[in-house]
């Protein structure tokens, strides 16, 4: 499952990439030696590395004065620009519902409030039987080792 933390990551490691491409072109080119197509340039700039493209660009000073590969990189930049407008359009919520990332830290929250020290405070929040991986459970509250912690005991 891809996550938000995983997607920022792979966006960093590609516009990486894309950095170094750039700045190992220029030291290829004054070196008259073996260069990295544009066209491999582009993708990888497509391929959402188009801050690593524009950063190595101007920091290398490289394919700056090129017109028509400096009007591809913006219409690439303008490309990705219009994508992430569409997308906090269309898919932030706006209704009050929580995102992924919301829920899912409302249920770790959930879990740290849901400690019970024994069973007889279990019972008395109206949380008894917990059933293993429900907020709560912990298997030093399950005596018998079945998956239900805090069981109602009968004549015990």
């Amino acid at each position: 499952m891809l996550t938000l933390i995983n997607f920022i990551l792979a966006l960093l490691l590609v516009n990486a990439v894309t950095f170094v491409m750039f700045g190992w072109d220029k030291l290829m080119a004054e070196a008259g030696s073996w260069r990295v197509s544009e066209a491999a340039l582009l993708r990888w700039s497509l391929l959402g590395g188009i801050g690593g493209a524009y950063l190595g660009s101007k920091l290398f000073r490289h394919k700056t004065r090129k017109q028509s590969f400096v009007k591809s990189l913006h219409k690439i930049g303008l490309f990705q620009l219009v994508a992430l407008i569409f997308c906090g359009v269309f898919f932030w919520p706006t209704d009050g519902a929580n995102s992924g990332v919301d829920a899912q830290m409302a249920l770790v929250q959930m879990d740290r409030i849901a400690y019970y020290p024994n069973c007889a405070a279990a019972r008395a929040a109206g949380a008894a039987p917990i059933q293993r991986g429900e907020p709560g459970y912990r298997s030093r509250l399950d005596a018998d080792n079945d998956g239900i912690a805090c069981e109602p005991y009968y004549g015990r």
